[in-house]
């Protein structure tokens, strides 16, 4: 029975945080992570305002880890239109993005990346998953 609590507590339900504490999380790289974010914000400006309508399949703004794709995403869900949306987005002041190259790009082949940012988004969350220090890569 000993043997049994002790297996438990290392391979039992997950630490509050998420992942067992003894399990290192995955490590995402940054670029990686935020060409994920921004292909998702794309397709959701493309089917803007309709692709919003289904919270449950669509990220929040508590699944996007970069802080460029949260101000898009906010922009983004602000607008009653597309054009609107277009706009607000263009005017954004953003660190890492290219904002014109992302207006250029169509999102039409991107519908696979809302719901892996928003599975992603739950993983960071749950502490499965973090994003690699591109120091130390």
């Amino acid at each position: 029975a000993t043997a049994i609590v002790a297996l438990y507590s290392l391979f039992g339900p997950q630490s509050e945080r998420g992942a067992a504490p003894h399990i290192m999380p995955e490590r995402i790289k940054r670029l990686d992570q935020q060409r994920h974010e921004l292909k998702a914000l794309r397709y959701l400006l493309d089917r803007h305002p309709a692709g919003l309508q289904d919270p449950v399949a669509q990220p929040g703004r508590a699944d996007f880890q970069i802080e460029d794709s949260r101000l898009m995403f906010d922009a983004l869900v602000s607008a009653a239109t597309q054009a609107e949306a277009a706009r607000a987005i263009e005017s954004l002041t953003l660190e890492e993005t290219d904002v014109d190259s992302f207006l250029r790009l169509g999102g039409q082949f991107y519908h696979d990346y809302p719901r892996l940012v928003k599975e992603r988004g739950q993983a960071f969350r749950d502490g499965t998953v973090e994003l690699a220090d591109p120091a130390g890569d």
